[in-house]
């Protein structure tokens, strides 16, 4: 079994009995996803889908023709769609895999600090291109719900944020699932990232910040530079803006006011990204 899949089960095992306590985030997630461009009757892809604490499929369900889930972890999908009430539900379909298609290369580099220089470039070369799932898209609305942060952990735990491979490969996986969404996406139609990115175990009192400080107080902690690798709010609208190589794909980016992600014993801030494909000439 890969170890750094196996991080990700034990998440998904652990995050289960948390469905009341996310009914703010969820609220939030499902909220936008009804309101975007395509969803009325259209197709939603969600990558990272795992419990699906942070999903009411039943409303989405009143919305979309078809949601497809796709995680590492079907286990996790098969309690979501339990636990939800719609298993029996021809619209919803699971899609179960490896969303970098380098999860085994990385779980090498784990295991052996000396790997070679050709393992670096097999890992290079699978992180540029899309996902290698073979998916039904395109799609009218397409999804990422706070799997970018569990991606890049995978390097963490792969290599160590202090080996001098880390931010490159960091960039990629990130580069990549950026790719993978905008590409998914049926021109015309809406994309719909959110990302976590810092928790209370680095910053205590995000528990305890009353709502109209909570803004300024993560502000606070991002110049203190208090966040999750490679996950800054700032940095993922820029994959979407100026001269980035996406920015002429995209149009309609707007970046949400953060929000926040009970966990239970942990609590997250949530960052949130809507943006449109541009439509075909």
């Amino acid at each position: 079994m890969n170890p750094l899949f196996e991080e990700e089960y034990r998440f998904n095992q652990a995050s289960r009995p948390n469905w009341d306590a996310a009914k703010q985030h969820r609220e939030t997630v499902t909220g936008n996803l009804k309101r975007l461009p395509g969803a009325q009757g259209g197709r939603l892809c969600v990558l990272g889908a795992g419990n699906c604490n942070d999903l009411d499929l039943k409303q989405l369900l009143q919305v979309y023709s078809e949601v497809h889930l796709v995680d590492l972890d079907q286990s996790a999908l098969d309690y979501a769609i339990e636990a939800q009430g719609v298993s029996g539900e021809a619209a919803v379909v699971c899609h179960v895999g490896d969303l970098t298609g380098a999860g085994q290369q990385l779980a090498a580099l784990a295991q052996d600090e000396n790997s070679s220089e050709a393992v670096l470039d097999e890992i290079r070369e699978r992180l540029s291109r899309t996902t290698p799932l073979e998916l039904p898209g395109p799609f009218d609305v397409v999804c990422s719900t706070c799997i970018l942060s569990q991606l890049i952990l995978q390097v963490v735990n792969a290599i160590g944020e202090t080996d001098p491979r880390f931010e490159e490969l960091m960039k990629a996986v990130r580069a990549q699932h950026y790719r993978t969404v905008v590409e998914l996406i049926t021109p015309g139609g809406a994309g719909f990232i959110v990302s976590d990115f810092v928790s209370s175990e680095s910053a205590a009192d995000l528990k305890q910040v009353p709502d109209f400080q909570f803004t300024q107080y993560l502000s606070q902690l991002l110049s203190s530079r208090n966040f999750f690798h490679g996950v800054h709010p700032g940095i993922l609208l820029a994959q979407l803006q100026g001269n980035a190589p996406l920015a002429r794909l995209v149009q309609n980016v707007e970046m949400l006011p953060p929000w926040r992600w009970d966990l239970g014993a942990r609590q997250y801030a949530v960052a949130g990204i809507r943006f449109e494909r541009i439509p075909e000439a």
